[in-house]
């Protein structure tokens, strides 16, 4: 009996504990906690980002002055405040206020009726779930747009710098915590000071502070200043700390030209995302095929002053690659205009994260920069009125000419341009010039190359062996040294010297070689 009655009383006591439970729960535990408040100011916008543990139920009012945000079944963290001022453009101050039932409520005083943007981002990587509100400042557009209207007294080329991430996307994080967004900031702004020195150039920045621009308007800043160059400037990460030097980029319309080029488009593309652009995840498909109708002759663009830059980088810091690379990088997709993506250092680098940091880098690399800009611009104002005298010749076979109204009489044949080809490369490969090969051919640096175009170029010492030309051939799978050399009438050691191969040297297939025709 005494047994009976002790179950019972114990199935009340159960009964009793779960529905305490449940009312304290539903009283003292909320679905949403409101964790973080964090804030950025850009010149014609505020950013307002609220952290959430969950996907929030919420609902916004814009009036006047007054922007309200309501959340049901929530909660403030314990370190936020009832008030908090805000020293930022359109807002003086944000209250925190709870009510009943689980509501929290956020209102955002503003300093005058301006108008604003509410939406939420989802949980991505590191990033919580989140709401955002964007404050449009609209007298400070009004001046931008004003200043940018100002013509300036003599008109000069204008060369858009773009310093990767911002705000809400830090960038690569070094091992001592230097962020990319800040480091590359300030190597910009150092890029914008030297190029504004040269005469006939003026440096644009895409961002001057510690804000995120989307893809779009770093994109548009390049369109509405009829930008002639876009170099976004970076600093690299990689797992390996060993990694370092620094590495230049173009576009790829397709596919990346190495695994490493790949891997950093696909963290660079989802900057986006991170920043915190509505529909950041969007991708749109007609990009692509614009891209490949109208691309290709600034694409090559792209490539010439790659080349140039890494050259001019490659005289004060070490390079990762000695060749530049492409990738599908959505910051360079300009239709237009020629656009380089440019990682200075590896963040991840002990000793090169210390570097970035160093005032005497930033202005190294600011230099080179300027000096591959100001390589790349003198090719188009020294072309001279040569004429071509070649007559286009429909034949394949190179032929020796002299180039007409040169200086000096110099040799010439004829080269078919090649898929991938660019002005830099041909120029490089034939031992001459830029403004060289411009002038032999009546170009100017904006012409452009099409594929299968013939065009003169010099012919280089080494390209001549006893009184014969050169021609590159493609190693075939059995080749060997003796059989080319038996193929093309000269010894062994001739053609050795011919490529400056040593003794121990030894053929592959796909290798690139000069033979006597």
């Amino acid at each position: 009996m005494r047994s009976g009655k002790q179950k019972l009383t114990q199935k009340i006591l159960y009964c009793l504990a779960i529905l305490v439970i449940a009312c304290w729960s539903s009283q003292g535990f909320a679905a949403t906690e409101i964790s973080n408040i964090r804030y950025w100011s850009a010149p014609d916008h505020t950013r307002v980002v609220f952290d959430l543990s969950t996907e929030p139920d919420y609902r916004f009012n814009i009036r006047g002055n007054l922007i309200t945000l309501e959340f049901s079944d929530a909660s403030f963290h314990s370190s936020l405040p009832a008030e908090k001022i805000i020293g930022k453009h359109g807002i003086s101050k944000i209250i925190f206020t709870t009510a009943d039932g689980n509501k929290c409520k956020i209102e955002i005083m503003l300093d005058q009726p301006l108008k604003a943007e509410v939406f939420k981002l989802k949980k991505f990587m590191d990033k919580p779930d989140r709401v955002v509100v964007d404050i449009i400042v609209a007298q400070a557009v009004k001046k931008e747009a004003a200043k940018e209207r100002t013509p300036p007294s003599v008109k000069k080329r204008v060369i858009v710098i773009d310093p990767g991430h911002g705000g809400e996307d830090p960038g690569a994080v070094g091992k001592n915590g230097t962020y990319e967004k800040h480091v590359v900031l300030a190597i910009s702004r150092e890029i914008k000071k030297a190029i504004d020195k040269m005469p006939g150039y003026r440096a644009i920045l895409t961002r001057d502070g510690d804000y995120y621009v989307s893809f779009s308007k770093r994109l548009n800043v390049a369109r509405q200043a009829s930008a002639s160059l876009f170099i976004s400037v970076h600093a690299d990460a990689a797992r390996n700390r060993q990694a370092r030097g620094t590495s230049v980029y173009c576009l790829s319309t397709g596919a990346a030209s190495n695994e490493a080029a790949k891997l950093l488009a696909n963290n660079e593309n989802l900057s986006d995302i991170i920043g915190g652009v509505p529909y950041g995840e969007g991708n749109n498909q007609s990009d692509e095929i614009i891209l490949n109708m109208f691309q290709t002759n600034t694409i090559n663009l792209s490539k010439t002053f790659a080349a140039g830059l890494l050259d001019q980088i490659g005289r004060v810091q070490c390079l990762k690659y000695p060749n530049f690379h492409e990738a599908p990088f959505r910051v360079l997709k300009l239709l237009d205009t020629p656009a380089v993506l440019l990682e200075t250092a590896f963040i991840s680098h002990p000793q090169e994260e210390l570097t970035l940091k160093t005032g005497s880098f930033r202005k190294m690399i600011a230099s080179a920069v300027a000096s591959s800009v100001a390589n790349y611009f003198s090719g188009s104002s020294s072309v001279a009125s040569a004429r071509d005298t070649s007559k286009k010749e429909d034949n394949d076979a190179p032929t020796l000419k002299k180039a007409a109204d040169t200086t000096r009489p110099v040799e010439t044949i004829t080269y078919r341009v090649r898929r991938g080809d660019n002005l830099n490369a041909i120029a490089r490969q034939h031992e001459t010039s830029l403004a060289l090969l411009l002038k032999l051919n009546q170009l100017k640096i904006n012409d452009p190359l099409y594929i299968g175009r013939k065009i003169l170029v010099p012919v280089a010492k080494r390209e001549i062996a006893a009184g014969r030309l050169l021609k590159e051939y493609s190693v075939q799978k059995g080749d060997t040294l003796f059989s080319l050399a038996k193929s093309s009438a000269v010894t062994v050691d001739e053609l050795r010297r011919l490529n400056n191969m040593t003794d121990s040297d030894v053929l592959f297939s796909g290798q690139k070689i000069k033979l006597p025709q």
